[in-house]
């Protein structure tokens, strides 16, 4: 439970307006309003939640003469009786009169007419509703300082609970030029807040509505209500509670932290839709605490067997946005692919369980062949749009289907079948993960290096996303011709524009701190180049050369000849993290087809593992041994 180290009250001198600033021990009080309306001001106070300190607003009302009181909790003493709403009803002769008026002066005319028994909060709410409808906005605010209007609006404040007040406040949020009113509104919701008089639901109600009509300060306020309700937060109204968290700032961080502990204890009884409207919070706010994300880990895994598609489909792309996953998560979609199978209904759902899959580079076959096997099923079904998204993931992840040639002969169907309705970034995207995979689509080459085609991309995007697929097509060109005995190519010109192209720094710096080694390992300083490209091949950032091993003196002027010099040149190649799947095991598509490539061009290739380097660059002789070790096991050059 948070703890405030104002404990209970602070009481604080009346100033005179708000200018200047009442400097408590540990609060600072500032008046938000001036002398005429000294009824509600605001202060902070700390709140410590274990190790961390919040400065959090709370309300100040007046306590007598020149005294004001900061509550920050309901267990504050309250200096007159806490009025009870009453319970009435509404004559329906009353209702009716109210109805039968036309004009806004006829619904003030009859409500100064009755006496003060006649005048219930029911009768208020819909005075003041009727009034909403029937007078314009500009109007409005000449009759808001009218001595009847006033009166409506105090006797629903003093006697309406609080659904009447919140259903009343609702009908303000498109009349937000009615300042006054809405600040009484939003001061009572607030002092019934402090006074403990509003339920979970109401609190949130409350927070909703007052952003709405622009009292976010107001709304930042309401933290102390459920900091003092938190054991009433449970699984029938969690949810709630966390789909008002992004519409606050300063007090959001305190909520999160509050559901991240409450969380733990009711995640067992919540239900699909509690669990997607609690992570489509999260994504709002950027901040998944990973206690909330383990429960619904765990959520998921216990309800995997019944859960329908579409909140499925919400909740794994919700996980991809958030950026978490675990084993536990990846065993529970595992179990739902071999269940399902063929037997799921949403396209949806299959691309958003691939997009899991390659944005956490997660190579699981069991997932990965049951979305091809439905590929395969129905394929005439799936729409244009989503074929990248379903054959991407493959390409990216090194992964060949286990239905083999029926998967890319079904792929090339359906190309050849919605080829017109692809995007241009679709299309290259599929024939890029194609050759990863070093399937070669030679039946659609002349169709994308077609001049309509290259049209259509260049007006169908913006300049620096066309300079990008123009580069993928260079690549894709590139690669058939040195991959395809039968491309009949090359399409594009070589490139030999002068441009920079960005470089990982963990790489660079790596090989900073390996400088010697390398030194030592290839004989010399004028033995080795590093960051370095082949004249033949595209200036690419997957062609960059990590560390270029040749002979003494042939650094930035050399050129090779990849047809008579074969297994003289060594590419040694960093790969990151990310360049592997998740487990380590394989290397992604794109930086296979890299290695490929350099042996194509007659290079012997290593590969260094960046974790490691880093791990034994303070091991000098360790570091020395792993260098060798690799360079022995250097993969030779294709033969010519």
């Amino acid at each position: 439970m948070s703890r405030c180290i104002l404990n209970r009250i602070k009481y604080v001198g009346a100033v005179g307006g708000c200018g200047r600033n009442t400097i408590g021990i540990f609060s600072r009080g500032m008046s938000s309003r001036d002398d005429k309306s000294p009824t509600v001001k605001h202060t902070t106070i700390l709140v410590q939640n274990g190790v961390s300190i919040q400065e959090l607003p709370v309300i100040v009302r007046k306590a007598g003469q020149r005294e004001f009181v900061a509550y920050c909790s309901n267990k504050a003493p309250s200096a007159q009786e806490i009025t009870l709403p009453e319970v009435s009803q509404m004559p329906m002769e009353v209702l009716s009169s109210i109805e039968r008026c036309l004009t806004t002066n006829g619904v003030l005319t009859l409500v100064n007419s009755m006496q003060g028994d006649e005048l219930n909060a029911d009768v208020a709410a819909y005075a003041l509703e009727k009034i909403f409808r029937t007078e314009t906005v500009f109007n409005l605010k000449n009759v808001e300082q009218s001595r009847v209007f006033l009166r409506l609006v105090g006797t629903l404040l003093e006697r309406g609970d609080t659904q009447l007040v919140l259903s009343v406040m609702r009908k303000l949020i498109n009349l937000v030029d009615l300042n006054q009113t809405i600040e009484s509104f939003s001061n009572e919701l607030l002092m019934r807040n402090t006074d403990n008089r509003l339920a979970v639901r109401e609190i949130c109600d409350a927070i909703d509505i007052c952003v709405a009509c622009g009292q976010r300060e107001a709304a930042e306020k309401f933290w102390t209500g459920l900091a003092e309700r938190a054991s009433d937060i449970d699984a029938g109204n969690i949810a709630r509670v966390y789909k008002v968290a992004p519409l606050l700032k300063v007090t959001r961080r305190m909520l999160i932290t509050l559901l991240d502990r409450r969380i733990s204890s009711c995640w067992t009884a919540l239900n699909a839709g509690d669990v997607v409207t609690i992570l489509t919070s999260l994504e709002k706010c950027q901040s998944p605490p990973f206690r909330t994300m383990q429960s619904i880990s765990r959520w998921l895994s216990t309800n995997i067997h019944c859960i329908n598609e579409s909140h499925l489909e919400a909740i794994v792309a919700a996980l991809t946005h958030l950026q978490y996953t675990d084993a536990q998560l990846e065993r529970s979609l595992e179990r739902y692919v071999k269940a399902r199978g063929i037997k799921i209904q949403r396209q949806t759902l299959i691309v958003a369980l691939l997009n899991f899959c390659t944005n956490f580079r997660i190579r699981n076959y069991h997932i990965l062949n049951g979305c091809s096997e439905y590929f395969v099923m129905n394929a005439s079904t799936i729409e244009a749009k989503h074929l990248c998204a379903i054959v991407q993931p493959f390409g990216q992840l090194n992964y060949q289907p286990i239905n083999g040639m029926r998967f890319w002969h079904t792929l090339e169907m359906a190309v050849e079948r919605n080829f017109g309705r692809m995007v241009p970034a679709d299309v290259i995207g599929v024939a890029l993960s194609c050759v990863y995979l070093e399937m070669f689509p030679l039946n659609f080459v002349k169709r994308i290096f077609n001049p309509y085609f290259l049209d259509v991309m260049h007006q169908s995007s913006r300049p620096e996303i066309v300079a990008r697929q123009r580069m993928q097509l260079k690549l894709f060109d590139t690669a058939m011709v040195l991959e395809c005995a039968d491309y009949d190519g090359p399409w594009l010109p070589r490139d030999h524009g002068a441009r920079s192209v960005w470089h990982d720094g963990r790489i660079k710096r790596i090989l900073n701190q390996i400088q010697q080694n390398l030194e030592t390992i290839a004989g010399g300083f004028d033995r080795f180049t590093t960051c370095t490209y082949l004249a033949q091949l595209p200036i690419t950032e997957l062609h960059i050369i990590d560390i270029l091993l040749h002979p003494a003196g042939l650094g930035g002027t050399w050129k090779l000849r990849p047809r008579t010099e074969r297994n003289i040149h060594t590419a040694v190649l960093i790969h990151l993290p990310e360049h592997f799947n998740a487990t380590g095991e394989y290397l992604s598509g794109p930086q296979s087809m890299r290695i490929r490539h350099f042996r194509k061009m007659g290079l012997r290739v290593v590969t260094l593992n960046y974790e490691t380097l880093a791990k034994l660059k303070i091991h000098p002789k360790e570091l020395n041994s792993y260098l060798v070790e690799r360079m022995k096991s250097a993969l030779p050059a294709f033969t010519a």
